[in-house]
């Protein structure tokens, strides 16, 4: 019970200071940033509901994936980095959602230029603990591969967190960039910390195929 007392507090803490200050927010609020600033609004009424159920989905799904997985034993091999990534999900929305309601209420946050830090950190502490996962259908590095064979798995993982963690540094120091190259680079780092592994797990098959 304990690893759930953050993560609902940070939702309840969100949803409470969104019902505080919603007199106070302006018919549209923003949703969106892109390299030049806004470019998505909402009313405050569908921004509350939408930023604060995607967060409490994404909760609740975390918490059933572990039950329904057919490996779901394993998962007590990794509870503690699986419990982590889970939280640092939590604390980015939550973040995400107080900051849409500070610049809601007339606070100026660059948040053009935050996605790069975000996501960044996000990258660190999945690389970090990617490495500990052991074989499920939810977490980590899927493939085909992957899910076949153990030391597939572990070496796809041991590569695949080495690369989620340069790329989330790599990420990170976009915030010193414009703007205008935060939003290129995160999804240029993201395809390939997520292709590069998926091949490695391919290759590996091949050539444990070509020994047997």
């Amino acid at each position: 019970m304990k690893k759930h007392l953050l993560p609902i507090s940070l939702m309840m803490i969100s949803v409470i200071a969104w019902l505080i200050f919603y007199p106070s927010l302006p018919d549209q609020v923003p949703i969106h940033w892109g390299s030049n600033g806004v470019d998505g609004y909402q009313s405050k009424g569908t921004a509350f509901f939408t930023l604060h159920a995607l967060m409490i989905g994404i909760y609740l799904l975390l918490i059933v994936i572990p039950k329904i997985d057919p490996k779901k034993k394993n998962y007590q091999y990794f509870s503690k980095a699986y419990s982590i990534t889970n939280l640092s999900l939590i604390v980015l929305f939550f973040l995400i959602n107080m900051m849409i309601l500070l610049i809601s209420l007339g606070y100026e946050i660059p948040m053009e230029n935050l996605a790069g830090p975000l996501v960044g950190h996000l990258f660190l502490i999945m690389g970090n603990y990617m490495q500990q996962a052991k074989q499920n259908f939810f977490f980590g590095i899927r493939t085909p591969w992957t899910l076949t064979d153990e030391t597939i798995w572990r070496k796809t993982h041991r590569l695949g967190g080495k690369l989620f963690m340069v790329g989330g540094i790599i990420i990170m120091l976009t915030l010193f960039l414009p703007a205008s190259y935060e939003m290129f680079i995160i999804l240029f780092v993201t395809a390939l910390v997520a292709a590069v592994p998926i091949g490695y797990s391919y290759i590996l098959f091949r050539n444990m195929d070509k020994q047997a």
